[in-house]
């Protein structure tokens, strides 16, 4: 009960702000599973795509957060009321992918940044195999996001947010099950190449194309993707 008053008001207090900001406009909405579990696989370029993501999926979700964060008591107590759990950045934490396994398992919605890591520049770093191994393992559909104008937001390195020209864009694609993503891999590369199969799902959606197809000679492993998404704009 207690977490889903925060949730409401966390929520309402993170609408008030993209209001005030410059908006958010969220497209494909209609493409997130209300039900069951998904992984949610964003690109990542700014400290709010986290925020933007909890609010932009109207439903809710866990993720990861650097352990680092967790040092302090009452962070730490925040993190959780708010369904953050530590992973150990820049290494392969087991015990963050089988904890975020069992929540996929469970019904729940995951977000993990298939990059690792904040990036710098803002442009699409290589994704970790983690996320592939994890959603095939929970035999959980994978939900590419593509974040656009966070970095605008909130700067890399910066704390307070500013005001953008332009609302943020939360664009959802269709969800991809991950068998889709591995079909016709070998076992040595599957994961690695899955992985990069889903950054080039991402880059499409950042760039508002079709979802590239998963291999060159099978029509039917092209993606339904390229439709004009359903747009609602939060200002």
């Amino acid at each position: 009960m207690l977490y889903w008053i925060i949730w409401a008001i966390a929520w309402l207090l993170l609408r008030s702000l993209y209001a005030l900001f410059g908006g958010l406009k969220i497209e494909g909405a209609e493409k997130v599973p209300r039900k069951g579990g998904v992984l949610v696989a964003p690109n990542h370029i700014s400290d709010a795509d986290g925020p933007t993501i909890y609010l932009a999926l109207k439903r809710p979700c866990w993720g990861m957060a650097k352990s680092e964060l967790f040092q302090t008591r009452f962070l730490r107590y925040i993190l959780r009321l708010f369904h953050a759990f530590p992973v150990k950045r820049y290494s392969a934490d087991l015990a963050a992918l089988r904890q975020a396994e069992e929540l996929l398992k469970q019904g729940e919605a995951v977000v993990i940044f298939p990059e690792g890591k904040l990036s710098e520049d803002g442009q699409l770093q290589p994704f970790l195999p983690g996320v592939i191994l994890v959603a095939e393992r929970a035999g959980a559909p994978i939900l590419p996001v593509a974040l656009i104008g966070t970095d605008q937001l909130l700067p890399y390195g910066k704390l307070i947010p500013r005001p953008t020209r332009r609302p943020v864009v939360v664009r959802f694609g269709r969800p991809i099950l991950p068998e889709e993503l591995l079909r016709g891999l070998k076992k040595r590369e599957r994961l690695e190449k899955g992985a990069e199969r889903l950054r080039a799902v991402v880059k499409a959606l950042l760039e508002n194309q079709p979802y590239p197809p998963f291999t060159e000679d099978t029509p039917e492993n092209k993606a339904v993707g390229g439709e004009t998404p359903t747009t609602e704009s939060l200002s």
